[in-house]
């Protein structure tokens, strides 16, 4: 493992950015400067909102009748996006991890069925309306634990601490008490975009791995030759940890 990640250090990582190529808007609203790079994706100008209550941001977008308008998925985007929606008649998809367009519609894809699939969803109401999970700034290394890996937590905090990364941890982890929350890795936890990722005893279902997109490269260590992890990761180790 250790000249694997000596060697992915050294060298430009296999895995691209998430990057959406092709036509744009013209135009899109994010509220908020979180959202303001996942904006520019999928438009030529990012119009930024000052967050503000919701019917005054409706009424603006009744004056100005933007396409798209974008929002954070944190507390206060969750709460207050679904009331502008209502108030201007409109859909609104929740938890976006992905998002396309060619140049009219915008297509959005999140986790679904318990996050078994990833579902692409369109709205046929203007606005288009979403909130969208923003990726949390991580170190050059990530060492990630899932249920799996249970019994080998020091183990990989150790591997962490000798790579001078950043812990994570899968939803089952934390569900044991053996993490704390703020590592938690997934659609109900952070999105992360370290150059390199280790997923140890990590299954990799859809709510896992849509969080971890933006990582450069996904090493996988699972002893079970079936994980769906190895079929999205760079590399993988078919061991114990």
């Amino acid at each position: 493992l250790m000249p694997l990640i000596e060697k992915l250090r050294n060298k430009d990582a296999k895995r691209e950015d998430t990057a959406y190529s092709g036509a744009k808007f013209k135009s899109v609203w994010a509220v908020g400067n979180e959202v303001v790079k996942k904006a520019g994706e999928i438009s030529d100008e990012v119009v930024v909102i000052e967050k503000a209550e919701p019917e005054m941001i409706a009424a603006m977008a009744k004056e100005k009748k933007p396409d798209v308008i974008l929002w954070n998925a944190d507390i206060w985007g969750r709460k207050t996006a679904p009331v502008v929606a209502a108030i201007l008649q409109t859909g609104l998809c929740a938890d976006c991890t992905r998002l396309e367009t060619d140049g009219k519609t915008l297509y959005m894809y999140r986790p679904a069925q318990g996050g078994n699939i990833v579902a692409k969803v369109k709205c046929n109401t203007l606005p288009q309306m979403a909130t969208v999970r923003t990726e949390t700034k991580s170190s050059d290394i990530m060492v990630s634990v899932g249920r799996g890996a249970a019994a080998s937590l020091d183990k990989a905090r150790e591997l962490a601490k000798g790579l001078d990364a950043k812990m994570g941890a899968s939803r089952g982890l934390v569900d044991m008490n053996l993490a704390p929350y703020e590592e938690q890795v997934g659609l109900t936890g952070r999105m992360v975009s370290p150059q390199i990722y280790i997923a140890i005893g990590i299954s990799g279902a859809i709510h896992h791995t849509c969080a971890i997109e933006g990582a450069k490269t996904v090493i996988a260590i699972n002893p079970d030759k079936d994980a769906r992890i190895f079929e999205y990761a760079d590399y993988g180790i078919l061991s114990e940890f």
